[in-house]
């Protein structure tokens, strides 16, 4: 059976419970708007339909006070705008066109539920200047009525959240943040336990296996590096969720803060975990980043020298060192494996002791080992923390946490771009229905101004928007027969409230599942504002038609303003992202050395969940690409060669040479010399500068000369230990081939 069939036949509890607790919200807002002889009470029942997307309690509590926040700010400026303006309606729909652009500027620079706050405070200012600019003495009453009906309605969809079947914020992250950290511990256990490629090509040459054997084995390594993405994704994916649902935990009782804390602590640390770690599974395996063939079967010189290169490095590694990295990744396997948390604690305390007694105890051993074992008790330590911020999350009041949010990405370019979609889409509504009188050309404005303002939170909204226009074909003969002949039958209310709700409660129940959530859910909104209840409304089929062809040109205004003016695709992002990322380093050189890692790693993260969301996009393109070829019998050449993650690798190597240069000017301190001082500002730069051209594809030119003059400089004046210039050397090589091969990377994909 079908998922779309399956959904409605063979409904879960889940769905059933959802559809329930969506249906009597809005009975509920349709029952007290009527009880209080409200204008309009079908904007009640959208405002509750609305907030009951995320049924959880704590989100709904702040949805809905954005909600009616935006609503009031809205309200505001459209007094203000018809007071000055109320006897030329273009000059008032000139100023609610800019201020639209304003919100929708303000929501594409905002998260969660402030950039919903942000539609509804251009929604709310709209609805009130069209709908009194012909009657401009009913302003007030209008600006009232909208203003009780929306707030109404999301007063309803927070009691029937908090007493039916009640779903709660703090249960819904602990469930994330597991999935999180055994994610990310199942990552780490693949990536210690991959065997080196010297190993392999060694067992090979002794093993003497045939061709047919050989293609097993780098079948069998291909899934193993799938295997190894395919659990970053998910551990990202669910970082990303819990950043965006951590904040609604704060309306759900005194120990909501103390969870927002412990999900930014668990992102940070993740992030700077991934970032180390991909940079020692490099080290170690960099034919898993640098494929050493080209599509066509030639080999890439320069690839062969990196990977040469790398090889020979990786062979530095004692045998000591290489059987911790082994055990280290069963310790990670058990531990995913849902070991207990005080055994996991006494286990990693444990290896980050061996890592200390190899470092401490090997005489002959290389800069760039003494790194890599450094760096491999710095992801111990991150884990340790990983571990503690779960323990936040779940049970923040045993624990005293102070963990500063994290500062988020703001693209004032792309912002800048769906302002200006978002004024254009409404402007054409807006000439549309001066030049033709039309009374429901309101609706074609309304539809253009909602839909463009909440779809800019996603990367690519338009395959999203023709769904949409579904969801309002399937809407029409919905309305005809419940809303036109059975609803004309009703003389009371509760039997109006039964046969409304049926649609409504069809359309509820199918949103859960995510092929239909992009038709359920406009089909639910487009039966409320076809019907549009209320105690004048008409039965008249006519009626219903025109409203049903508004809304269809709203919706196909939408989609040519989306085509014309298009989201900036991945292209953009990492060039935006690129930039910011490279000037924050360059920060880095004149900044206090308190807090640098907090500060750089709190403007790092949600990058480098851009990033992720970006990969997620393009491996499903991928996937759908490699499905056509498979159909087709061509060979799956992506099979064939995995090329990693170029974007989000480009972030962890950021977020790398960030956390690098914060460990070398902490270990000078602020009494430097000014040679000292100097170098160190110079290969900060060298970074920065070569961390932008290997975004280009080019390899670096820089950081050699410069971090060869700095670990001169510390010698001459003595301002670090021995050891810690060890460690210097180790880092400067290791991030010498990182952007090496990010460089091949690029060019490559």
């Amino acid at each position: 059976m079908s998922p779309a069939l399956a959904a409605f036949l063979r409904p879960s509890p889940f769905a059933l419970k959802f559809a329930t607790k969506g249906v009597l919200a809005m009975a509920l807002a349709l029952y007290a708007a009527f009880f209080f002889d409200l204008d309009r009470p079908y904007w009640a029942l959208i405002s509750a339909a609305f907030l009951q997307t995320r049924p959880m309690s704590g989100m709904v509590v702040e949805k809905g006070i954005c909600q009616i926040t935006g609503t009031f700010v809205g309200t505001c400026v459209a007094v203000v705008i018809m007071g000055c303006f109320a006897q030329v309606p273009e000059l008032a729909l000139g100023s609610v066109t800019l201020w639209i652009g304003l919100c929708i500027y303000g929501a594409s620079l905002t998260h969660n539920n402030l950039s919903y706050g942000c539609v509804m405070a251009a929604v709310a200012c709209m609805i009130i200047v069209v709908l009194t600019s012909s009657a401009p003495d009913d302003f007030f009453s209008v600006a009232l009525a909208r203003l009780s009906e929306l707030s109404l309605g999301a007063l309803c969809a927070v009691v029937v959240s908090a007493l039916v079947w009640p779903i709660r914020v703090r249960d819904h992250l602990g469930q994330l943040s597991d999935t999180a950290v055994n994610a990310t511990f199942r990552y780490m256990a693949l990536a210690f336990s991959m065997p080196l490629e010297a190993d392999r090509a060694g067992s090979r040459d002794t093993a003497g296996q045939t061709q047919a054997q050989s293609q097993d084995l780098s079948q069998a390594q291909q899934r193993e590096r799938m295997a190894m993405l395919e659990q970053m994704m998910t551990g990202l994916d669910a970082l990303n969720n819990l950043e965006i649902d951590a904040h609604s935990a704060r309306y759900e009782g005194p120990q909501g803060k103390g969870r927002i804390r412990g999900v930014h602590l668990l992102t940070r640390r993740s992030m700077r975990l991934y970032a180390t770690l991909k940079a020692l599974h490099q080290l170690r395996h960099p034919e898993f980043f640098v494929p050493s063939q080209r599509d066509d079967g030639e080999a890439m010189a320069p690839t062969g020298e990196l990977n040469q290169t790398q090889g020979q490095e990786a062979e530095r590694f004692s045998q000591p060192t290489q059987d911790l990295m082994q055990l280290l990744g069963a310790a990670f396997q058990s531990m995913a494996d849902n070991q207990g948390t005080a055994q996991a604690r006494k286990t990693l305390k444990e290896l980050r002791g061996e890592c200390l007694r190899l470092s401490r105890g090997q005489r002959s051993i290389t800069a760039l080992e003494a790194r890599l074992l450094f760096s491999l008790r710095e992801v111990l330590g991150h884990a340790l923390v990983i571990l503690q911020a779960r323990e936040v999350i779940n049970h923040p009041g045993r624990h005293q946490l102070r963990q500063p949010s994290m500062s988020w990405h703001r693209d004032h370019g792309r912002a800048a771009i769906d302002a200006l979609r978002a004024m254009a889409i409404f402007s054409a509504t807006a000439i549309f229905w001066l030049a033709t009188a039309w009374d429901n050309g309101a609706v074609a404005m309304l539809l253009g101004t909602l839909f463009s303002g909440i779809f800019v939170s996603r990367g690519d909204p338009a395959p999203i928007i023709p769904m949409v226009l579904k969801g309002l074909l399937l809407a029409v003969p919905s309305v005809l027969l419940f809303g036109n002949v059975m609803l004309s039958h009703a003389q009371h209310f509760v039997p109006f409230v039964i046969i409304f709700s049926i649609p409504l409660f069809l359309g509820l129940m199918g949103s859960v599942v995510p092929a239909l959530a992009g038709i359920a859910l406009p089909f639910v909104v487009f039966n409320i504002l076809l019907v549009m209840p209320d105690n004048g409304m008409t039965f008249d089929v006519a009626y219903t038609l025109n409203r049903s062809l508004a809304a269809g040109i709203g919706l196909i205004v939408t989609i040519i303003g989306f085509r014309l003016i298009p989201v900036p695709g991945a292209g953009w992002d990492k060039r935006q992202l690129i930039r910011a990322t490279a000037s924050d380093i360059r920060e880095l050189a004149e900044r206090s050395t308190e807090r640098l890692d907090s500060w750089f790693g709190g403007r790092m993260g949600d990058r480098l969940l851009r990033l992720a969301r970006h990969e997620q996009t393009r491996s499903r393109e991928q996937e759908a690409r490699r499905s056509g070829e498979n159909a087709s019998g061509q060979p799956d050449d992506a099979q064939q060669q995995v090329l990693g993650m170029p974007l989000l690798t480009l972030g962890l190597t950021g977020m790398d040479i960030g956390r690098g240069i914060g460990f070398v000017r902490r270990e000078l301190g602020n009494d430097v010399p000014r040679p000292v001082q100097h170098a160190l500002r110079e290969l900060i730069h060298a970074l920065a500068d070569d961390y932008q051209r290997c975004a280009r594809g080019e390899s670096p030119t820089r950081m050699r000369a410069a971090g060869d003059r700095l670990c001169e400089v510390i010698e001459q004046h003595r301002t670090m230990s021995r050891h810690k210039q060890a460690l210097l050397a180790g880092w400067l090589t290791r991030v010498q081939l990182t952007l090496q091969s990010d460089a091949l990377r690029q060019q490559r994909s």
